[in-house]
């Protein structure tokens, strides 16, 4: 499986990346993926320390049991370990062993939001279908396949693509993929297409059936790492391919600036037509904001520019406070550090060494 899902990625990185309207789609915050290396042992072990989940996978060092309690205390005990992983699938190496789970801190946080979610909409809505933009590697997305069997078109870069499509199909071996290979027969999605597969993993600016519609768009954490015009692409995406019922999640930073240059969740391009259900600044992490809509075009209930307004207001507190440097600054400093590391590893040794000949020739000294 593994060769083919590569074999996949190449092709699709190769297609995308030669497309010269595809040239601004990974920004200064993404060529991270430029140092990394691609093939079987990386993909297998992609959520171990420093492989290809990197930057993507908000995973814990030094891991918080308060938060663990926390949610415990608001979720209850058996829903969040039937929606915690069994299975360490890419190899993570942060995961605490908890009854017969594994414990995530990144899977935690999609715990929280999905149970949100579920609460507010999931329940009450007939939601069979939803996309995921720039979703990482899948493990959001696999909360609301494994608890509603909904349809997944889940859109990122070729290189996330890949870790999603051996996360999901690791996770649900009996679901239908579609997957680039297949896209390129026709360079289209078709309807047809759309129905006949339950998860559906493609690159930016495909081209799809315009009878499709979702029911549920989700971007977290992940809009505000991309370059301003293309956010604007997918918001233009999310508004001509949703219907009068469907819903919108967006949980991004108030601010981040690791493109290049500011990136505000208040600055996003809504249309006027979506009604706010929930905004808020996101559990555990305040300095992302949670914002639910749902698709509206009526006046009265169309309230979305006065929130943005609110939230512009709250994330001023946040601006400047996060300095965010370039890949290559961070690529740069870890080799100074291993560099800095290895000399005066050295010379330490050189040091011991000297003290221990003297501390011998006195001993040496002493017994004679």
């Amino acid at each position: 499986m593994m060769l083919n899902l590569l074999n996949i990625y190449k092709e699709a990185k190769k297609s995308f990346y030669n497309d010269k309207d595809n040239l601004n789609q990974k920004s200064r915050h993404w060529k991270i993926y430029d140092f990394r290396e691609f093939n079987t042992d990386n993909l297998k072990n992609f959520r171990s320390s420093g492989k290809l989940s990197e930057g993507l996978d908000d995973k814990k060092e030094n891991f918080s049991f308060k938060i663990f309690a926390q949610i415990i205390n608001d979720l209850g005990e058996d829903y969040v370990i039937n929606n915690l992983p069994k299975k360490n699938i890419g190899n993570c190496d942060n995961l605490i062993k908890y009854k017969n789970v594994l414990i995530d801190y990144n899977k935690l946080i999609h715990i929280y939001w999905f149970w949100i979610l579920e609460n507010k909409i999931l329940k009450k809505n007939n939601i069979q279908s939803f996309c995921d933009i720039g979703g990482g590697y899948g493990s959001f997305s696999e909360l609301f396949i494994k608890n509603y069997n909904m349809k997944l078109l889940s859109i990122d870069l070729p290189e996330a693509n890949l870790m999603t499509s051996y996360y999901l199909k690791e996770t649900f071996p009996e679901k239908k993929f579609y997957l680039f290979d297949n896209y390129k027969k026709k360079n289209h999605l078709s309807y047809e297409e759309y129905l006949s597969n339950d998860i559906i993993i493609l690159p930016p600016n495909c081209n799809y059936d315009e009878k499709i519609k979702i029911d549920l768009f989700i971007n977290t954490r992940s809009m505000m790492e991309m370059n301003f015009d293309v956010i604007k692409k997918y918001f233009s995406f999310i508004q001509n391919y949703s219907h009068g019922e469907s819903f919108f999640l967006n949980v991004n930073r108030y601010e981040k600036t690791s493109v290049g240059y500011p990136i505000r969740i208040s600055d996003y391009p809504y249309d006027k037509n979506w009604q706010v259900l929930i905004s808020k600044p996101s559990f555990s992490q305040n300095w992302l904001h949670f914002i639910l809509t749902k698709r509206s075009f009526k006046k009265s209930e169309n309230d979305i520019e006065a929130e943005l307004k609110k939230i512009e207001v709250v994330g001023k507190k946040f601006s400047g406070l996060y300095i965010d440097y370039s890949p290559r600054f961070i690529a740069a400093k870890k080799m100074i550090k291993i560099f800095l590391n290895a000399f005066y590893g050295i010379k330490i040794l050189n040091y011991v060494g000297k003290f221990l000949v003297k501390a011998g020739t006195k001993l040496k000294d002493l017994k004679k």
